[in-house]
Order: structure tokens, then sequence, then C-alpha cells
């Protein structure tokens, strides 16, 4: 402070009140002695000492022994001499480095701890034994028995065979290092005792990698087998070039088969990229079930995106599901998927997936938005609307007339395409309330998130791929034990007690929130079976947005039906069609009108047997009840052993005597199916197969001259626009003056003006944010599928008037 003395110090910076940091002693600045020697210490028992004349029945044992009494001493041990008749194993510091070479640079940059330690014992047999003939002690560098740096030396890592096993299975679940050793570390007790660290596992995982990629090929067919000999309904097939070089890849398991006969109504198929070695898209046939989750049908490895290797894919999974086509199938704006579609499912209805259509044109539809006040509430309430096709066109003209869009580029394109995703014209055409590829593109993003990434070798990504069947089986039994129940009624009408004891506990809640939007409408009664259903409460101003539906209450005909046709298209009531029924006292639905595959019992009987693996040993006893009960009784078993020494000592001499017994014991011959017969031709393709090469993208810049891929984005452009605004003005998203738009196609539109960068509040607050906007957009979500995105079960839905303006 100014007037304040500067010479003046405070009282703690005083030389008196400091203490200097301690430095080393003069002894410790001097070389040290070459020819010190040193020895284990008191920490080593008496009789883990080498000696001369031990005895030892093999050769192994003589140097377990060794290495046991190097642990305990804090030294590296090493087989460094092999003979006949005579072994000499040594301290790892034995011998000189050989890195640096006068003639040019050393090979690494590493040091080197060899400095020609001679500690050592010889181990000479004699007869049917082996017996130490030479024992040296003594070490020229200091021993570190410390046990947290004894583990980090490699002759004292853990190999042990049953450990490493246990290892390899937590990395092939997609365990991480860190939680690896976390489950470790609780099997041994103490971390110090661990003798590995999480760079050995991450060393371990590469080299179990590298052996998995070799053979891909081979080792894939021999899954392939594998899974045709536990059920001989799976279905692969592998299509190669004429040089054997591998092209594409279709499999589907018996329960996938059996799934699609019961639920081969509606698919949606879709591919993505990066999921596997060999940067081959997959591509996975999806539907849905009677408990609205997503079940597989199929999977397709594919080199590329071409006309022909869809029409390939496509013909497969036809041969594959013995030429059973699906009434309506999902994709995306695939030009080549399009183009191949047609010439195979002849009688199969292609839909367009509504939200691609629409993010296609995210940047010029927000600067539409932008210029163009209350541009945006018109399109989607038309887009979403459930208006037939003269009234959808009426009002699309009407929006683009008012706004003076006539001549919009934009526009323009999703109009013409109109008869490809826009629901009216897919009214009377059963979806199974599914509007896009999300089903797909969920099962997809939870596939590559928890099970794969680009390392994953073939035969690795197939066996995933039947983890992820397995798990969908689980949730689907989980659902069904939960069905069982006898769900609670809103009301006590008959019709709702009717469809609680018919429908599953999932789409049972789709009609009770129907019934609740329906009480938002009123009724007009025209005549004795026909009514007119308008939007009861206020809502958008233009003429189009609410207009009365026409609905068929005819008791005596059983006849029942709702002009937005929402039965026709979904296979559930519609709101309208349900407040005429509860308004008219219907006691009861007719079966008609219940789709077996909403119902508890959709599941239908099949020749064939739908598990994809034996379950039961030829004692009928399943094998995952033997597997519990082992290993409920082996670990119990070492916890109580570690309890003292006597206990561990007992314990390990029972446990290895059962082991050899259990050993000699022969296995079961497992109940096999009919295993199919593999002829040498197929021996022989095996053998000629050759990997394929990565694949590149779709959207991979195109070479100079080079006709561009019907679907493909194009060049790269090197200029940016900012995608709140649409405008070249230097900034972006981020930084745009403009207010914040609401069009959600790619982000969250919860607010207006510039928000905060980062995440929200609360768990996945930002990715929540994104999808709640994207169902915005489109309105075919349902709203418990927001909370459930972790679990990939997102539920498409066919979006009506009543839930767009239920607010």
């Amino acid at each position: 402070m100014d007037g304040e003395n500067p010479t003046v110090h405070h009282l703690a910076m005083h030389v008196s009140m400091i203490t200097p940091p301690q430095p080393v002693e003069p002894h410790e600045m001097m070389t040290p002695d070459p020819n010190a020697r040193y020895i284990h210490g008191d920490q080593v028992h008496e009789d883990c000492i080498p000696k001369v004349n031990m005895v030892f029945g093999t050769d192994e044992e003589g140097y377990e022994f060794y290495r046991q009494y190097a642990r305990e001493a804090g030294f590296g041990s090493k087989k460094h001499r092999n003979k006949p008749m005579s072994r000499v194993y040594a301290c790892s510091q034995q011998g000189s480095s050989s890195f640096y070479k006068n003639d040019g640079d050393r090979k690494r940059a590493k040091m080197s701890k060899r400095i020609c330690c001679m500690a050592s014992v010889k181990l000479k047999q004699r007869g049917n034994e082996w017996f130490y003939e030479k024992v040296e002690l003594e070490h020229n560098h200091a021993l570190n028995p410390n046990p947290s740096e004894v583990k980090h030396m490699r002759a004292h890592k853990n190999k042990d065979s049953v450990i490493m096993d246990f290892v390899d299975d937590l990395q092939h679940s997609g365990v991480s290092p860190r939680a690896t050793m976390n489950v470790l570390t609780r099997l041994h007790g103490d971390q110090a005792l661990l003798q590995m660290n999480e760079r050995d596992l991450e060393n371990r995982r590469a080299a179990n990698l590298r052996k998995e990629q070799v053979d891909d090929i081979k080792k894939l067919t021999a899954f392939f087998n594998e899974c045709r000999a536990q059920n001989p309904k799976f279905y692969s097939d592998i299509e190669h070039d004429s040089e054997g070089v591998v092209k594409n890849i279709f499999w589907s398991h018996a329960s996938c088969q059996a799934n699609y006969a019961e639920f081969r109504d509606v698919v949606t198929f879709d591919t993505t990229y990066k999921s596997n070695f060999y940067r081959m898209p997959l591509g996975m046939f999806v539907g849905s079930n009677h408990h609205l989750q997503n079940v597989i049908f199929g999977f397709v490895l594919i080199r590329d995106e071409t006309e022909d290797t869809f029409e390939w894919v496509f013909r497969t999974f036809q041969r594959c599901m013995e030429g059973k086509d699906p009434i309506c199938i999902l994709t995306d704006q695939d030009q080549a998927m399009a183009n191949a579609l047609p010439l195979v499912f002849l009688k199969t209805i292609h839909r367009l997936c509504r939200w691609h259509m629409l993010n296609k044109h995210t940047e010029c539809l927000n600067k539409l938005f932008y210029l163009h006040k209350g541009l945006e509430d018109k399109l989607l309430t038309a887009v979403n609307h459930p208006l037939t096709p003269v009234e959808f066109e009426n009002a699309w003209q009407e929006m683009v007339s008012e706004h003076g869009l006539e001549n919009d580029p934009t526009l323009h394109g999703l109009y013409k395409d109109r008869a490809s995703w826009i629901a009216c014209y897919f009214k009377g055409i059963f979806c199974g309330r599914m509007t896009s590829t999300q089903r797909s593109e969920s099962t997809n993003r939870m596939v590559k998130r928890n099970h794969l990434n680009e390392s994953t070798p073939l035969h690795v990504f197939a066996k995933k791929m039947y983890q992820v069947l397995q798990k969908r089986k689980d949730d689907e039994g989980q659902e069904t034990i939960a069905s069982q129940g006898h769900p609670d009624t809103k009301t006590n009408y008959p019709l709702e007690r009717q469809l609680s004891r018919i429908y599953t506990r999932a789409v049972f809640k789709k009609y009770q929130e129907a019934y609740v939007a329906g009480t938002s409408f009123r009724i007009k009664k025209v005549d004795t079976c026909n009514f007119l259903v308008y939007y009861g409460r206020e809502g958008p101003t233009f003429s189009w947005s609410q207009h009365e539906f026409k609905v068929v209450c005819n008791e005596v005909e059983e006849k029942y039906g709702c002009e937005c046709r929402g039965w026709e298209h979904t296979g559930l009531l519609c709101s309208h069609l349900i407040i005429v029924l509860i308004n008219e006292q219907i006691q009861k639905l007719p079966s008609k009108y219940v789709l077996r595959r909403y119902s508890r019992n959709a599941h239908i009987d099949l020749p064939y047997d739908r598990n994809d693996s034996v379950q039961t040993g030829p004692d009928g006893r399943s094998l995952s009840g033997r597997n519990s009960d082992m290993l409920r009784e082996a670990y119990a078993s070492v916890r109580a052993g570690n309890r003292s020494a006597v206990a561990y000592e007992r314990a390990l001499n029972v446990l290895r005597e059962l082991r050899k017994q259990l050993e000699a014991i022969p296995p079961d011959e497992m109940p096999m199916r009919d295993e199919p017969a593999i002829d040498d031709e197929d021996v022989h393709l095996a053998r000629f197969l050759k990997a394929p090469p990565k694949s590149s993208t779709k959207g991979s810049r195109a070479k100079e001259g080079a006709k561009q891929i019907i679907g493909a984005r194009g060049p790269k452009l090197c200029t940016r626009e900012c995608s709140n605004c649409g405008l070249r003005e230097g900034h972006n998203k981020a930084s745009c003056p403009n207010p914040r738009q609401t069009f959600a196609v790619g982000g969250s539109s919860a607010g207006r003006g510039r928000g905060r960068r980062g995440r929200g509040r609360g768990k996945n607050a930002k990715g929540k944010g994104v999808m709640r906007a994207r169902r915005r957009l489109l309105d075919d979500v349902d709203e418990e599928d927001e909370d459930e995105q972790e679990k990939d079960d997102d539920v498409d839905t066919e979006s009506s008037y009543e839930s767009y303006h239920s607010d």
C-alpha cells in the first residue's frame, strides 16, 4: 500500500519462520559402489529361499519355486538358459543392453535395466527328478520387495489361465479396464495383491483382438455352422465375387423368423456405418411386437449401397422368409434402395421416413421459417393432421399462396414427393403405428453404442448381434410377465374392461391415452348410425385446421369406423371412434376389430423350435441352472477359504483334486437338434472366401469426373451457413444475433433467443431436449419413450389431430 515501507515483510516470511525442504545426504551424491551386493530381506521365509540340492518333480516346479522367491525378495526372474539336462533361471537384470549402437540411433527411446546381475540358480536333471546344482542369491542392484512395485515386473504378472479367461469374458462383454480392475480387486481383497494393472488389461485386449482378426471369414462360417447345428432353422448366405472376396453377408436366427411370421406386416430397414473392422454398413430388418417393442427379423452386412446390392439383400431376405412379403416397408430416401424394392417385393407398399424427408431440408426450412412467421405451425400441422388427400392438397396450396412460396424449390420438392411420405396417402394401409425408420435407427444406435466398435471383426460382430437378439428376447419376456396382471381401468365401462383382458399392457395404455384425448371432442348425431365428431377446444385459426370427422357406429351390423381411418392405419381405435362407442354405450367390441398382433396371445404355434440354442442338458435341467448353482457354491467357498491359512490350504487342495476329477469325466452328449450335413463344397467355400476391403461411406467426396451415386450427398461444400437463420454472415448457431428458430429437426426448440451452450439441467438434459424437439416436429412418438430413450425401445405412432392440440 502507498506510504508503507517496502522493506518490511510479513512475519511469516521471516527467515527464522521458514523450514526449508530437506536436501539429500552428502553420501547420496556419490556414484553408487559397483561392488555393492544386495540380498533378500527378513520378510522372506526360510522355507522360500532356494538352496543347493533342493529336489523337484519337474523343471517347471523348480522355476515356479524360484519365481515365488523372486516375488518375495523383490526382483524379476526369467528363464535364461534351456538345455536338455539342465536349466538356468536368473534375475531379469542379467546380461547387458543392446539398445545403443555405435553406427546408428538406438531402436527405441527406452532405457534398459540389464546391468549384468549374476543372481541365478542352475537346475539339473537326475533320473526322474530335478535339483538345484548351483544357487547364487546376491544381486548388484537394490531389490524392490514392496508389493505395489513387484506387481509391475513382467515375471510376476498374473498369467493364470483361469483368471485370464475370466478377464477375457469381461472384456468380451464390453467391461472397461477400470471396471475390470475393480472386479478383480474385489476378488483378491486388495489392489496391492492384484498382480496386474490397467495397462496389462489393455495389452491383453489388443492381443486378443489381433488373434480374433486372423482367419476372420473362417471363424464367421464356423459360427454360422454352430448356430445351424443348434437349430436347423438358422439361415445364412454369403455373396462373394469371382476372386472369393466377400461382398455381402446375411443371416437370420430361428427366433427372428418366428417373429417375422407373427409381426411381418410392417418392416423398417436402415443401414449404418462404422460398426465393424471393415466399415461394412450394417442393415437390420426391424419390426414391432405385441408389446410395442423392437424385434429384429434379420441382419445384413453389405460392401456398398448400390441398387444391385440392395436387390440381393431383399431377395435373400425374401428367400429366408419363405417368400412372405411384408405389407409395408419404411426406408430412408436412398434412391438405390427405392429402385431395388419393387423388383423384389411386388405387392409391398414402400413408404419413406417422414423425419428424413424434413431433416434433409433443415437449413432451407429454417430460413423460410425465419422469413415467414407462422409458416412452421401451418406446415407441421398440415403434415401431421389427419386430412384426406384432397384436403391436404388444398391446405398446402392455401399455405404456399398465403406466403407467396409457390416457386420455392424446397417446398416444391416436398410437395412433389408427397405421395411417398405424407400420412394421408397411407391411411388405408396398415403401417403399425410407424411413420419413420426410427425403430431401425434406435436399434442401430444401441448396437453401436453398447456392443460394437470399428475394430470388431466379422465373427465377433455376428456373436454380438446374437447377444443383442437375446437381450431383446429378455425384454419381451419381462414385459410378458408384467402383462399377465389385470391393469387398472379408468372407467367402469364394460368395453374398457374387455380390452384390458385382451390387449397387452403397453397396447392397453395406448387405448387409455386415446380415451383421455377423446374427451376433448364433441359429438353430433346425424342419424341412427352416423355421427360427426369435432374438436371442442380452441385451436388454430386457419380454415382447414378444424373439421368434423364422420364416424359410423352400427351395433346391429357390428360396423364401426372413422373418417380419419385410424383403425385401418394403426390397428387401434382412434379417439373419435372411442368417444362415440362410449357415448352409445357399446358393451363389447367385435373380435374383427382386435388384431392378434396386439393381444396377449400374439405368438402362434410354429412347425419349428423358435429357440436359437439348446436350453437343457440330457437330464432335463437347464444349463443356466447348472451354472448358477456351481458359481454360487464356488464363490462362497473362495470367501470362506480367505478367512484363515488353514481354510486356504484346505480349500486349495480340495479344489485342485475336484478339478482333476471333473476333467476326467467325459462331457455329456448335448441333445443337438438334427444337425444339417456340411458337404465338401461348404468346407471348400469357407477356405476360398477372403475378407472384404474396408468400405467407404456414402457421403464420401466423389472423384472429379466420376458419376455421382444416386442418393449420395455429393461433393462437400467449402462454405457454411448459419443453421439458425440460414445466412452467411460469418457466424454460427451459437453466436447468431437473430432469435432462435423453433424448427426442431437438428436441435432443441425449448426457447427463443440465444441460449446457453452445453448440457441443460438434469440428467441427459441435452440429449432429451433434442429428442423431444424431434418428437414435436413429427408428433409421432409416445411421451413415455422420451424417458425410455436409453433403453432404445422407441415407439413410433401415427400422429392425429387430437394429440397435436392436446395442450
